[in-house]
């Protein structure tokens, strides 16, 4: 799909992995392994008892205000359509991450028979130890605990391997445990999509026979898929005293991080270790609005990281998304002034406007449910943000990239609808905007 980079798909393969220890008889398309296959339907000629999706994106990364929905829409129905030419009739099954978050919606908008939230692995079992029950039906069911996750090593095909170290600076995720996020981010839905999940740990032995494996597939970058790498900083310990012990050549690796709890030692740990990016997302560095968006840290947080930080060398990102709850003129200058303050010019990654997701703090306050989120919904916010933020921001950090971003997204929330109800922690009325989901146009923004 257009503006995304190709991720390794591995929630998928964790899926497959366990359908095959089981005895099952599996087959993977990836349309970047095999672009082909997304045009030619021929692979669906087997008579398979279930065939599974995954959608990994609901809207694009780089595209302001698109969505990827009309096109699944679309694809879904050409595969259906095959399927009934043929006289085939298997189970179609759909899960990933950007299903999970509108499960019930796109169990009916794509023609499903069964949609899975949440990790995929039990779930398939179930449905392929018996598709005739789920033919139909029309649900959505839950993932839960996967043992294996702590038992079995993952190793994947060294051909969809190459299809994605062919990529440049191709990166693998790595699953190193199953948490449910403690932290409560008002626009943040991976506790809803991770389910409830108290926290597997995968065996360093098992990662560590992981992460060999991907180096000899010629991978030599990692990203760490834990929505918050060091949350448990006693288990992030073991996984970078780990890295450094394998001391693979040209290995580098990076992971999302919160600036508490970091202490001195774990800083001294990273030094060294490969790390690429320390990447955290306060994505407000004023304090009032940092508690609006449900932050369990304050900047003070993010000062004592960042001297951490620079006392050890360590590379470092900070995200921050201008045009949450709360924003005003005020608040804009006091994230600007902490950021011309404390990050150099290349530490900055910024945004504006927040999407907001189903079972999140933000879709609550706004009174919308899954169907009206499908497609692309931002946050009500002052229009003037994108002025204050130019005129705050020291012009080190206003680059080429940072401005074609900004004018961007000025351009789209031009288009959006002037919300009729603003909820409590908006700017005042009259001032913010709400773009309403066009349904079927694909794009959120159009009207």
């Amino acid at each position: 799909m257009g503006g995304n980079q190709p991720i390794f798909p591995l929630g998928v393969r964790c899926v497959q992995d366990a359908l095959d220890r089981a005895g099952h008889v599996t087959r993977l398309v990836d349309f970047v392994a095999e672009p082909e296959k997304l045009v030619e339907l021929e692979w669906l000629g087997s008579d398979w008892d279930v065939i599974g999706f995954t959608i990994r994106n609901i809207d694009p990364i780089d595209i302001t205000c698109g969505t990827h929905v009309d096109e699944y829409i679309a694809f879904a129905e050409r595969v259906r359509e095959e399927l009934g030419r043929r006289g085939l009739d298997p189970v179609l099954v759909c899960g990933g991450p950007g299903f999970s978050l509108f499960g019930s919606t796109l169990v009916d908008r794509l023609g499903l028979d069964v949609g899975v939230i949440g990790p995929g692995e039990q779930a398939m079992l179930d449905i392929a130890k018996d598709p005739g029950s789920f033919k139909g039906r029309g649900a959505v069911i839950h993932g839960r605990r996967h043992p294996g996750f702590l038992t079995d090593t993952l190793r994947h095909p060294a051909s969809l391997m190459a299809a994605y170290t062919n990529a440049y600076r191709a990166m693998i995720g790595v699953e190193t445990r199953r948490k449910t996020c403690y932290q409560t981010c008002a626009y943040c839905p991976y506790a809803y999509i991770d389910g409830d999940n108290a926290g597997d740990l995968k065996p360093m032995d098992v990662l560590a026979d992981e992460i060999r494996a991907i180096h000899r597939a010629g991978f030599r970058r990692i990203f760490f898929t834990d929505g918050i790498f060091n949350s448990e900083l006693r288990y992030a310990k073991q996984v970078v005293e780990l890295v450094r012990e394998l001391a693979l050549e040209g290995l580098t690796w990076s992971a999302y991080f919160t600036p508490k709890p970091f202490d001195d030692d774990f800083g001294e740990m990273l030094h060294g270790s490969g790390v690429e990016a320390v990447v955290v997302s306060p994505d407000s560095l004023d304090d009032t609005v940092m508690r609006n968006l449900g932050k369990s840290f304050g900047t003070q947080h993010v000062v004592r990281f960042l001297e951490r930080s620079r006392k050890n060398d360590l590379p470092v990102k900070v995200n921050v998304v201008f045009g949450g709850p709360g924003e005003t003129r005020e608040s804009v200058r006091s994230s600007a002034r902490f950021i011309n303050e404390n990050l150099a010019d290349d530490e900055l990654v910024m945004h504006v406007g927040y999407r907001v997701l189903p079972a999140t703090a933000l879709a609550r306050q706004l009174g919308m449910g899954d169907d009206q989120l499908l497609y692309p919904t931002f946050y009500p916010f002052d229009l003037d943000v994108f002025n204050w933020v130019i005129q705050e921001l020291d012009s080190r950090f206003l680059n080429p990239g940072l401005m074609m971003n900004l004018m961007a997204g000025r351009a789209s929330a031009r288009k959006m609808a002037r919300a009729r109800n603003t909820p409590v922690l908006a700017p005042a009325p009259g001032t913010t905007f709400l773009p309403l989901a066009s349904r079927g146009s694909g794009n959120g923004c159009d009207r």
